[in-house]
Formats: structure tokens, sequence, C-alpha cells
């Protein structure tokens, strides 16, 4: 399975970016504009903006860690992080104050304005049925993790990124089993 490092300055940051623009944002619209940014952002550049790890769950992905701080579950560092830039009441998500972009990337900037763009406009309702589109939520294991090789599926066009991926997880795997073996 294809992991990645999850990064809370950057999850707490689009979350402001995204509560931002999105008029009346709930945890669910966050989850799923996440959702989308991240698949956009690994097909094109081979990484998620957030590095979370997506489960598929009834409403369908929600990013794990992150709804975990949205809940006020995490760490005393990422909560105290994420109470400087928003504030979740209910499911309400709202923005105190303008992202800090300076933790995002170009590309993190531009794939975040493209999904706006396209997704921005629609209801929570709406976009939870499009998540339950998404092949990647279709064939994961119910309440379980989402695998991000799935995201790729009916990706043709980014079927060398993946390689890339995969050959980058197998040689982290060498060398982590090479390390074990000397200690």
């Amino acid at each position: 399975m294809i992991r990645f490092t999850f990064n809370a300055e950057k999850f707490v940051n689009a979350v402001a970016y995204f509560s931002k623009r999105y008029n009346r944002a709930t945890k669910l619209v966050i989850c799923k504009l996440l959702f989308f940014a991240d698949k956009e952002h690994l097909l094109r550049y081979g990484r998620p903006i957030t590095g979370d790890t997506y489960y598929k769950l009834p409403h369908g992905p929600i990013p794990t860690r992150g709804l975990y701080l949205l809940r006020g579950r995490a760490s005393l560092r990422d909560r105290t992080l994420a109470q400087r830039y928003i504030e979740v009441n209910g499911l309400q998500v709202t923005a105190k104050r303008d992202p800090d972009v300076s933790v995002f990337s170009k590309s993190d900037l531009r794939i975040m304005e493209n999904v706006f763009e396209k997704y921005g406009r629609y209801s929570a309702g709406h976009l939870r049925r499009l998540s339950h589109k998404e092949p990647s939520w279709i064939k994961a294991k119910t309440n379980g993790a989402m695998d991000f090789a799935l995201f790729f599926e009916d990706h043709p066009e980014a079927v060398n990124v993946l390689r890339l991926i995969q050959s980058e997880d197998q040689e982290s795997n060498r060398v982590i089993a090479r390390f074990r073996a000397t200690v």
C-alpha cells in the first residue's frame, strides 16, 4: 500500500483556504474538496498535498488524521495550529484568517484553485455523490484505508507517475530491510 506523511500545517492551511472561499463550508465539504485536491495533485505530480490517509466511510473518502484534527482529537500541537487558522462549530468550518500560502508549493496552490473552480459550487450532498463514483472509493474496503494506488484507476495518462511512486516505495522498503538487518 502506498503511504505518504501527513502534514498538519498544509492540512490546516488547506482547510482555511477552502473554508475562506466556500460559503458556509462544512466538514463534509472540506473533506471532499481535500480529497479531490489530494487526488489531482497525486495524479499530476506524484504526491498528495496533505499526505493524509483516506478511509472509505459511508459519506465518502475521509482524511483520517485531518478529521481527528477537525474534531479536536489531534495532538496539542496540531490543535493549537488549527485554532490559529480555523474554527469548527458543530459541522461548520470557518476560516479565522487567511491561510499561510507559503506552506504550499506552486503546484499545490494551482491544484487547490482548479479543484475549487471545478467543485466549489456544489452542495455537500452532490460532492458526496461524486466521491461515491470514484473507483478508489468503490474498490476500497468499507471502513478501511484507501490505497493511493487506487487513485490511479481510470487514469491511464498517469500510469508513469504511479510506476515512479511504486519504484520509490520498493527502494525505500529495500533500504529499511537492509537497515533492520544490521541492527
